[in-house]
């Protein structure tokens, strides 16, 4: 029997995220603290460059590509250094200089505002949020926290997936995204509730259980509104993906999508859990 398209792509997609995953996992649960550094690094300039393509002009000037580069190794640089700390001054000292050196080489242009907004709207959307991955790891239990967080989303996706697949009949956003459905998104929730809960029990004894599906339920809905978010991004670029670097899965913002708001989610839930508000699970 020959193989169809869409199998080939099924199968595309599945042997790329094994090739993708399985090096990520290994350093996530055996890799130094700078091997964390090194991938989150990698994937903000990557992620960089496939939103300057989703949203730049051809025109936009060379200068302002490098200086948000450089702002995109600074910022989770000053995170991995200083916490909580140096991303906050990272972001000051990023849009500080942006704003410098405008003053020094074009004052009066302005266009360059427009220019300076959207490259910060950039550092927020991808060294920002990727940041997190960083502050997360200092905290205890950083690996398997991350361990969670990633065992979360991929549940929820390939729930959503294989739920929208065969129960799927009415759409959830279709202005966004035509192909996800009500269905697969609950189906999605209910996998990655059951996955986190599963794993928290392994691996975080000392969770309580409330608090476990909190966790799950929280990141699975910011993973699922993260990927419309960029869905909505492509959309407007008139692009289907962030580019082709990966094959069956288009470009790595794409496979980024469900992460990227979910890591602050869950840096935030388990920041006030330790602060003492409890009550809240």
């Amino acid at each position: 029997m020959s193989e169809t398209p869409k199998s080939h792509s099924s199968k595309l997609r599945w042997i790329t995220g094994i090739l993708l995953g399985l090096p990520v996992l290994a350093c996530v649960l055996a890799g130094p603290h700078w091997v964390g550094l090194a991938l989150v690094l990698l994937a903000v300039e990557i992620g960089l460059w496939e939103l300057h393509g989703l949203l730049l002009e051809v025109a936009f000037p060379a200068k302002w590509k490098m200086f948000s580069y450089a702002a995109g190794l600074f910022i989770p640089y000053l995170t991995y250094r200083w916490g909580v700390t140096g991303l906050n001054s990272a972001l000051f000292l990023s849009l500080f200089s942006a704003l410098t050196l405008m003053m020094i080489s074009a004052p009066l242009d302005r266009d360059e505002i427009g220019r300076i907004a959207m490259l910060s709207f950039a550092w927020l959307y991808v060294p920002y949020l990727l940041s997190f991955v960083l502050l997360l790891w200092d905290g205890p239990n950083g690996r398997y926290w991350i361990l969670f967080l990633l065992a979360v989303i991929v549940a929820g996706d390939s729930g959503a997936y294989f739920t929208g697949l065969k129960m799927g009949t009415r759409k959830l956003y279709p202005t966004v995204s035509p192909k996800k459905t009500v269905e697969g998104s609950l189906g999605g929730l209910c996998a990655s509730l059951v996955t986190g809960v599963v794993l928290g029990l392994i691996f975080l004894r000392n969770v309580p259980l409330a608090s476990l599906c909190v966790f799950s339920l929280a990141v699975a809905v910011a993973g699922q509104v993260g990927d419309l978010i960029e869905s909505m991004i492509k959309r407007n670029s008139g692009k289907k993906d962030s580019s082709g670097l990966l094959p069956g899965h288009g470009g790595l913002l794409d496979r980024l999508d469900s992460l990227l708001f979910a890591f602050p989610v869950l840096w935030a839930l388990l920041r006030l859990s330790a602060d003492g508000l409890q009550g809240l699970f």
